[in-house]
């Protein structure tokens, strides 16, 4: 009974916590306005079996005083058919962050908080969900290259698959930067590495932005995700290249 009274008690925490973050951006939506990227991919191959692949993604971010709102989101769904039977398999994995970064006063030093969720059909955790708690250092304001570097502890909750659930505490190390390398071309890197005593989570993340219009642009992305099992002697990732449309505001 206590164990479910506390497993109750940190998701009530939980929800107010990103409630408290939403109303607060809330609060300077009229004075502050959303900007980032939506991305959209597709792609379709026949051979002995059909393949359908389509992602989504977003990087999204809301200037606040002395703070700063985040969300980044990406959706993966695949299905694959053997040619000439009615036999379908879909693999889908999702990935939601939303963090709010808040400034120490007139230096680039910030604490954050973080919720995180992700799902992967036939990942080692099949779901997981986390909030995260830490410190970065933004570099490079207001230049062509900007990047920010972030180390953070948290607790997380996950669902083997088929074999129930587990909670452990985490630690985490990320890196993300843009380089705006011209008028047209942009370069965006995001790695998150994610441990405990269970699992190492990994995604690293290399996008170049080509722009055809003022919002409109065509993006070439290299992802690579890695969840290692520290009882497995499995060490493959997972590496994934798209080409698609990307749209700015």
């Amino acid at each position: 009974m206590e164990s479910s009274w506390h497993a109750l008690a940190r998701g009530k925490v939980a929800q107010l916590g990103l409630a408290g973050l939403l109303g607060c951006a809330g609060a300077h939506a009229e004075l502050y306005v959303w900007s980032g990227d939506v991305d959209g991919h597709y792609a379709f191959a026949q051979a002995t079996y059909t393949t359908r692949e389509i992602s989504l993604s977003s990087d999204l971010t809301l200037p606040l005083p002395h703070s700063e709102l985040d969300g980044e989101f990406r959706f993966d769904r695949e299905y694959i058919q053997i040619k000439g039977t009615p036999l379908e398999v879909n693999t889908d994995k999702y990935d939601a962050i939303l963090k709010y970064k808040y400034f120490l006063d007139d230096t680039p030093y910030y604490l954050y908080v973080s919720p995180r969720m992700r799902y992967d059909r036939f990942g080692f955790y099949q779901k997981a969900q986390s909030i995260r708690s830490g410190a970065g250092r933004k570099f490079g304001s207001s230049t062509a290259l900007e990047y920010n570097v972030e180390l953070g502890t948290g607790y997380r909750e996950a669902m083997l698959a088929g074999q129930g659930e587990v909670s452990e505490i985490l630690y985490i190390a990320s890196i993300k930067g843009r380089w705006n390398a011209s008028e047209t071309v942009s370069v965006k890197l995001n790695w998150v590495n994610e441990w405990s005593s269970r699992e190492s989570y990994t995604t690293l993340t290399l996008g170049v932005r080509n722009k055809l219009t003022d919002k409109l642009g065509l993006k070439y992305e290299l992802l690579y995700r890695r969840a290692f099992p520290f009882d497995s002697q499995e060490k493959d990732g997972e590496w994934l290249s798209e080409v698609g449309l990307s749209y700015s505001f």
